[in-house]
């Protein structure tokens, strides 16, 4: 699992590098790069949801999404910016709920 994970981030890393080297638009290349690390911090933080598996898939489905909305934005320029907070909505329901409900996992 850790491998194919290692292998997305650097498919999307050098699809940046090679936009970049493309079309020299270095505004288009840092705001992907900085949606990138978004994704990949939302990926991190989204790991301690496991305990609930619902909010887990949900949660990863969504990144997928995100992470094509990125290729979407590389390949054609259209930057569809609501896809990439649909993870932070996840993780905000799932600390609401853990908020209202207490925790039952642990």
């Amino acid at each position: 699992m850790t491998g194919r994970i290692l292998l997305w981030v650097a498919v999307t890393l050098v699809a940046i590098a090679l936009e970049y080297r493309a079309r020299k638009n270095l505004k288009k290349s840092l705001m992907a790069f900085a949606t990138f690390v978004w994704i990949s911090g939302l990926g991190a933080a989204g790991l301690g949801m496991r305990a609930v598996p619902l909010f887990f898939i949900s949660h990863l489905l969504l990144l997928g999404g995100a992470w094509t909305a990125l290729m979407i934005y590389l390949w054609k320029g259209r930057y569809i910016w609501w896809i990439f907070l649909l993870p932070a909505a996840t993780l905000a329901i799932f600390v609401f709920s853990d908020f209202v409900e207490g925790s039952r996992y642990n």
